[in-house]
C-alpha cells in the first residue's frame, strides 16, 4: 500500500520590528484670492516616510504666475497652480490635488478646507503656516511615536473570543452552540533598547505624561500623574505595527497591525547587571473606521487602499 508523500511545512522563527504611533493629520481653510493677494505665501509640510523615521519636508506655495517662488531652504517646492481671483474652493481643490501627489501622504478638499494626513505614524516637527497669514491652520491630530526598537524576549499575541453557550431544559448541559460575544486581542512585548524618547513615547505618550518646567533651559520630566484621569485610552492611542524582519521593508504583506492601541507600561527594571528592559501590553480596541471584517486587528499589507 503506498503512502501518502509528508507535507512540508512553512515554518520558522519569526522575529519581528514595533512600531507605534500616531500619524500627523491637519487642515488648512483657503480664502478667495482678489488680484493676487494670496499669491506667494507657503506653509511647510513635513511627511514621515515609510520607516517611520525618515522625514521628507515640503514647501508648498501658491503660485498665481506672478509672484516669485519662496526659497526652498532645503526643502521641496510644490507650487499650488491657480489664477488670479479664483475662489477658496478652487484653490483648496488644486492644493489638495498638489499634496495628495506627493509620496507618504493624503489630501482631500472639502470647499474651502483641506485635510492632510501621513500615511505612516511617527513624530514629526509641528507644520509652519506664519508664512500664510491669509490661511487658517488647524492641528487634528498631533504626531506621535515611532519605532520602538528590539525586544528582549519573544512578543506575544494574545486572542480571547468571548462566546454565550446556547443551552436547551431538553438536552441538560449539552452545549447546542456557541454565540460570538466579541474578542480581546493583546500583545505582551519587552522593549530592550529603552531610551529617553521611548519612554517618552511609551509612558508619558499615552497614561502617563511630559513636564517642562518654565524657567529657561529646563529640560522635560517624563511619568505618571493625575492629568490623564478619565480620558479614553482610544482617543490616545495609535497604530501598533509588527514587521517581520524575514520581509524586505517594502513587503507588508506579513504585517501584523492593531488599529487603535495604547501602551500600558508595566515594569522597568533598575539592575546594574542585567539588561534593561520595559515590559508593555497592547491592548486592540475596536476602530469603526476600518472595514468590519477586520476592524479589530489584521494581518496583511495595511497599506493598501482598504475599500
Amino acid at each position: 500500500m503506498s503512502q501518502s508523500p509528508v507535507e512540508k511545512l512553512d515554518l520558522g522563527y519569526e522575529a519581528a520590528s514595533v512600531a507605534w504611533g500616531r500619524e500627523n493629520c491637519q487642515s488648512v481653510t483657503f480664502v478667495d484670492d482678489v488680484s493676487g493677494s494670496i499669491a506667494g505665501q507657503y506653509f511647510d509640510l513635513n511627511v514621515m516616510g515609510s520607516d517611520f523615521e525618515t522625514v521628507a519636508g515640503f514647501r508648498v506655495w501658491l503660485d498665481d504666475s506672478v509672484a516669485s517662488a519662496p526659497a526652498a531652504d532645503g526643502r521641496t517646492l510644490v507650487a499650488v497652480s491657480y489664477a488670479q481671483d479664483d475662489t477658496a474652493g478652487v484653490i483648496a481643490g488644486l492644493a489638495a490635488a498638489a499634496i495628495d501627489a506627493l509620496a507618504n501622504v493624503s489630501a482631500s478638499a472639502l470647499d474651502a478646507v483641506v485635510t492632510f494626513e501621513n500615511d505612516f505614524i511617527g513624530k514629526v516637527a509641528a507644520d509652519s503656516g506664519s508664512n500664510a497669514a491669509s490661511l487658517t491652520f488647524a492641528q487634528l491630530q498631533e504626531s506621535a511615536g515611532g519605532p520602538l526598537g528590539t525586544t528582549s524576549e519573544g512578543i506575544e499575541l494574545s486572542i480571547e473570543t468571548q462566546v454565550g453557550q446556547l443551552q436547551a431544559n431538553q438536552t441538560a448541559s449539552y452545549v447546542l452552540g456557541e454565540i460570538v460575544q466579541g474578542a480581546n486581542v493583546s500583545m505582551t512585548m519587552s522593549l530592550a533598547e529603552v531610551t529617553k524618547e521611548r519612554i517618552e513615547t511609551v509612558v508619558g505618550g499615552v497614561t502617563g505624561d511630559t513636564f517642562t518646567p518654565s524657567a529657561p533651559g529646563a529640560t522635560s520630566l517624563t511619568g505618571l500623574g493625575e492629568s490623564k484621569l478619565f480620558q479614553n485610552l482610544f482617543d490616545l492611542g495609535g497604530k501598533l505595527i509588527l514587521h517581520p524582519l524575514s520581509k524586505d521593508a517594502s513587503d507588508r504583506t506579513r504585517d501584523v497591525i492593531f488599529w487603535r492601541s495604547a501602551p500600558k507600561p508595566e515594569t522597568l527594571n533598575y539592575d546594574g547587571t542585567t539588561q534593561q528592559a520595559l515590559a508593555v501590553t497592547f491592548v486592540a480596541y475596536l476602530d469603526r473606521s476600518k472595514p468590519k471584517q477586520i476592524n479589530i486587528y489584521a494581518e496583511g499589507d495595511w497599506t493598501q487602499e482598504l475599500v
